[in-house]
């Protein structure tokens, strides 16, 4: 049970090492990932320790491992919602930053030379997508005046709905690393607790093995002492005969 409090404590200070990173502005996915599965990890230890705590015997041991989880689950508690606040706000953060650079590049103005290869590069309007074709040829002469643009409107919704759906994705990413970390400590858990229990085993059949070899000596050493048993009755027994005989 020991083990398992210091292990508690060891992911509590990790885990508040990743949110310090986290606060000062690593949002990579790894770090998100990594403090997921830290989470849940510490989650599982706090119930392996709350019911190896149930099972104590000693009244004031476990009373002290009640405490003990008491303040894992606050902690733990505390922070998951540091967590959860601090990943909203960095993604809001990050789409706020990218949806400024998209606008400020959608609106940069374009010097005549920028322009006039502009238009010289310009696809025609069969070869663009159709949610990128223009309801009107618009000539783009550096020399005429501003003219709107029909399709800027367009553009620019495509561009925000593709962000969204790189985003979403990034997301669907991050929980698909935290779920295969959270497996992998899993595995891991039951690599050990089967080690665990094969050492046990192995234990309970060198015991077993000792066991049968001193019952078996105490058995032979029983017969033994009975054999001497009786030959020093009879060896008594005959020597009251002499007695009895001779000096009698």
């Amino acid at each position: 049970m020991n083990s398992l409090y210091t292990s508690g404590v060891r992911q509590t200070n990790s885990i508040q090492a990743d949110l310090e990173r986290l606060r000062d502005g690593d949002v990579s996915a790894s770090l998100l990932g990594q403090i997921s599965a830290s989470l849940a990890a510490m989650h599982r230890t706090i119930d392996d320790y709350d019911s190896m705590a149930k099972r104590e015997i000693i009244k004031a041991k476990q009373e002290k491992a009640q405490m003990r989880v008491q303040k894992f689950r606050t902690d733990y508690s505390e922070l998951h919602t540091q967590f959860d606040r601090l990943k909203a706000e960095a993604t809001a953060q990050k789409e706020a930053d990218q949806r400024a650079e998209l606008i400020s590049s959608s609106g940069t103005p374009y010097s005549p030379s920028d322009a006039r290869r502009r238009f010289q590069n310009t696809p025609s309007t069969s070869q663009l997508h159709p949610g990128l074709r223009p309801e009107s040829q618009v000539s783009e002469s550096p020399f005429r005046g501003v003219s709107p643009q029909p399709g800027f409107g367009s553009r620019e919704q495509h561009a925000l709905d593709e962000h969204t759906f790189i985003q979403n994705t990034e997301n669907r990413l991050d929980e698909f690393l935290a779920q295969g970390r959270q497996v992998l400590d899993n595995l891991v858990d039951q690599r050990n607790m089967l080690k665990g229990t094969q050492r046990r085993l192995l234990d309970a059949a060198n015991t077993l093995g000792l066991s049968r070899d001193v019952i078996g000596w105490i058995e032979r050493r029983s017969t033994q002492d009975m054999y001497i048993f009786a030959a020093g009755a009879v060896f008594t027994f005959f020597c009251f005969y002499l007695i009895w005989r001779y000096l009698g």
